[in-house]
């Protein structure tokens, strides 16, 4: 059919014509360059081949605004690729080009093209399993309700601060999910309760209290000639301690607390917060669009209230992004040292490492001797305040803190126009909480509503499902996974699986997704791929021969145990 079609344009004598208008893979151009004729090159051969470059995201959509993108018609660049555009780049090269009788653009295969020198690879810190198991459950529970809007979640390594998994999604009017917008860096608000670990530092770090240090319950608290704090959690005590505060997350212990120790010089409260304990520090983030940071000052030319600074010590006048708040419960868990957060591993060109990026510690936010303190007060909300529902019979032991905020309206106040509220929800903690590997942060945003939000009841079981996902794929934590015929053990494969199959589809069954992709990509496959988890089965199976060099992955999911408890409804907290 080719040749009669060559045959008839010749005849004709046409100078060129279109031997095929669909966009073939690098495998078949390579293949069509060694037919005859072709295979003496361009100037003799005169095959000419056009390059259609198009954006690969071999994960589908997982990790899409982290990793971003740049267009020429727009003039914001996102996410990693556009902060290292310059390294990503290279430089382009010239193709000459002339032309047709029939006026149509084509090579000039008789001028000197110059070829294009690629960029360097940049290598990242996501997790792709850690963040396919993040997205999950952020989805998860946004589609448990209509008035929730959007959410956020991030998962920090806890010794480096390596981040493996930033998620961002939004949900429109038809309920379907999309990242939009960068929550995890871009939206700074009054982060609510998690807050209150900042404060609890600086009070245990100076030794102004004790953990077990009793105070006065005051359901309403007059300060100043204000309108009195209410704090209704406080109803049944006559005297709590300050982790029991903690615990149920107690505004008005908070407020007393930083009143007392702190109401004759608030600049030297704020001041504490913002250098020693680097609440809003404004990092140099790997990607562009990180909003600034903070806590309200009695010298920085705003009006100052006499309450401002019992809000502040509760979560209140006071803006940090998703991304501080992480930053900080990390250090907790980091036995106190704040690492930097990091996007960007290292840049690679022809897979040699050229510029590697280290861990940067940024220094002490509390004394060594306070850390167990803060790690108890953090593992007591989980096992026996605001969070004690959320994470019953957890099969991961978690430490960390909720957090319920309300959001300014576009009229200026927490109350809209319309009557209604929004609020975020927020849980940050880290775990497993005797050696703590991974911090993580879960922000849920509602929509405009009449109702109240917590941060335990949305955000909890956000963390909760990564934990235990976690947990389950970790082959360090968890026995290995029993024979059943469905899962292998994944930890008994070793780089050597790889090369069992000498002729024929290589064997990845049991290997992660990620690394089987990369191997057989490399060996010049096509994958697609279905299910999440580990790769059960593959098709071709292993050994047989595979002419379109197409191979498709079925991945699944280990099934854990439940317990009874664990399919008993609990109230939330």
């Amino acid at each position: 059919e080719y040749r009669k079609m060559l045959i008839s344009q010749r005849e004709a004598q046409k100078q060129y014509v279109t031997l095929n208008k669909k966009l073939l893979t690098f495998q078949q151009m390579k293949r069509a360059e060694q037919f005859p004729i072709f295979d003496k090159g361009r100037r003799v051969g005169g095959l000419i081949v056009e390059k259609y470059d198009r954006r690969q995201y071999p994960y589908d959509k997982l990790a899409f605004r982290t990793l971003g993108h740049i267009k020429d018609n727009e003039p914001q660049a996102v996410g990693i690729e556009g902060s290292c555009d310059s390294v990503l780049r290279g430089i382009p090269g010239v193709q000459p080009i002339r032309k047709t009788e029939h006026n149509n653009w084509i090579e000039d295969t008789e001028s000197k093209r110059i070829e294009p020198i690629d960029g360097t690879d940049v290598q990242v810190t996501i997790d792709i399993d850690i963040q396919d198991m993040a997205e999950r459950a952020l989805r998860h529970q946004l589609a448990k309700s209509q008035e929730l809007e959007a959410g956020c979640v991030i998962v920090m390594e806890v010794a480096t601060g390596e981040i493996k998994a930033m998620v961002n999604m939004r949900k429109d009017e038809h309920g379907h999910f999309g990242e939009e917008y960068n929550y995890a860096i871009g939206k700074k608000g009054e982060p609510g309760s998690v807050f209150k670990l900042a404060t609890l530092t600086m009070l245990l770090d100076e030794g102004k209290i004790g953990l077990d240090d009793e105070i006065k319950a005051v359901v309403h608290w007059q300060y100043g000639k204000g309108k009195p704090f209410e704090d209704t959690y406080l109803r049944n005590y006559d005297r709590i301690s300050v982790i029991r505060g903690f615990e149920i997350s107690s505004n008005n212990v908070f407020r007393m607390l930083a009143a007392r120790f702190y109401g004759n010089d608030p600049g030297y409260f704020v001041d504490h917060l913002n250098k020693q304990l680097m609440i809003s520090r404004n990092y140099q983030f790997d990607i562009a669009g990180m909003a600034k940071a903070n806590i309200k000052h009695p010298k920085d030319g705003r009006y100052w209230a006499m309450a401002d600074l019992p809000q502040i010590a509760m979560g209140y006048t006071c803006e940090l992004t998703p991304l501080h708040t992480l930053t900080y419960y990390n250090a907790i868990a980091n036995n106190g040292v704040m690492v930097q957060p990091r996007l960007v591993k290292n840049y690679q060109k022809d897979g040699y490492i050229v510029k590697e990026f280290p861990v940067v510690d940024l220094g002490r936010v509390c004394k060594e001797s306070t850390v167990p303190q803060l790690h108890r007060a953090l593992r007591g909300v989980v096992l026996n305040g605001t969070g004690r529902h959320i994470f019953k019979d957890c099969k991961v032991a978690v430490a960390g803190k909720t957090g319920t905020a309300r959001v300014v309206r576009p009229n200026g106040n927490y109350i809209g126009a319309d009557g209604k509220k929004q609020h975020q929800a927020t849980f940050a903690g880290f775990f497993p909480f005797e050696n703590p590997k991974y911090s993580v942060i879960a922000v849920i945003y509602s929509a405009p509503t009449h109702n109240n939000f917590y941060g335990a009841t949305w955000a909890g079981p956000v963390v909760r499902e990564i934990a235990e996902d976690i947990y389950a794929n970790s082959p360090e934590w968890n026995e290995p996974l029993k024979a059943s015929g469905k899962f292998p053990e994944i930890q008994e494969y070793t780089a050597a699986r790889h090369n069992d199959t000498i002729h024929g589809v290589p064997d990845v069954v049991g290997m992660g997704l990620r690394d089987a992709i990369v191997y057989l990509e490399k060996n010049g496959y096509e994958v697609s791929f279905e299910g999440h988890g580990n790769i059960t089965s593959q098709n071709p199976s292993a050994g047989s021969l595979c002419a379109d060099k197409k191979i498709k992955l079925t991945l699944t999911e280990p099934t854990r145990k439940k317990e009874k408890d664990e399919e008993k409804s609990e109230p939330a907290a």
